[in-house]
């Protein structure tokens, strides 16, 4: 393994070193044998050593990531454009919420963690705001969200109407922020009535994983999975 990243390093830099050790990993724990870690250093000491020197380098402390590329124009835009419904008119339940997590992560800035970490709880509908202007400008405000970098710190986003100027709330463009988010409230909505329904024919462990002792659903997150069936 020594030799296995030093080759890594010499032909590559730290990022090559680092998918190697995830590669390494990955196959000690396929075969049952303990993960290359500081916590298993009587096993693996000689190829600490050598992981421990590459992070002393100054390449290494000084490497910085490129990142990735931002997207251009015309990719937010067929994003923010794409299609939500089916060849049959109706809804498509994931194109639709793979479509409404893509706008919010180029809307908001978010992270796919930062969305995955959202609750019903922290979503609130003003479908009856109006503007400043008395235009009727409905919105979704994200609220008491955490800040990435500083967990402590609550922090809230906005996503409001993005029908034209002028031509008012339009509840059936399909290209309106709040409109998708809308749609895939009442989806969810549906989806959590049908499972409440269910109730009594769930085996006992599916209720304490949807319901809480009182018979009520548990908090949940406001981003859900599709399976074939729905979200769930």
């Amino acid at each position: 393994m020594e030799e296995f990243f030093v080759q890594c390093w010499e032909d590559g830099s730290k990022p090559n070193v680092t998918q190697g050790h995830r590669y390494i990993n990955h196959i000690l724990t396929n075969y049952g044998c303990p993960p290359l870690n500081k916590h298993h250093r009587q096993a693996y000491a000689s190829v600490l050593d050598v992981l421990k020197g590459m992070q002393q380098e100054k390449k290494w402390r000084e490497h910085q990531s490129k990142g990735a590329d931002p997207l251009t124009r015309d990719h937010v835009k067929k994003i923010l454009l794409a299609e939500v419904h089916g060849e049959d008119g109706e809804l498509d339940p994931k194109k639709l919420r793979n479509k409404v997590v893509a706008t919010l992560l180029i809307l908001c800035g978010w992270h796919p963690i930062d969305a995955w970490r959202v609750y019903d709880e922290n979503v609130i509908n003003l479908d009856n705001f109006h503007d400043s202007d008395g235009h009727h400008r409905p919105a979704f405000y994200f609220n008491d969200l955490s800040h990435n970098k500083r967990p402590k710190l609550k922090v809230s986003n906005t996503v409001g109407c993005g029908c034209k100027d002028g031509c008012g709330h339009d509840p059936k463009n399909g290209a309106c922020p709040y409109n998708l988010l809308n749609w895939y409230q009442e989806l969810k909505d549906e989806c959590d009535e049908e499972l409440i329904d269910r109730k009594n024919r769930l085996s006992r462990k599916e209720r304490l994983k949807h319901f809480d002792e009182n018979g009520d659903l548990t908090p949940r997150k406001f981003f859900r999975s599709v399976g074939d069936k729905g979200c769930n």
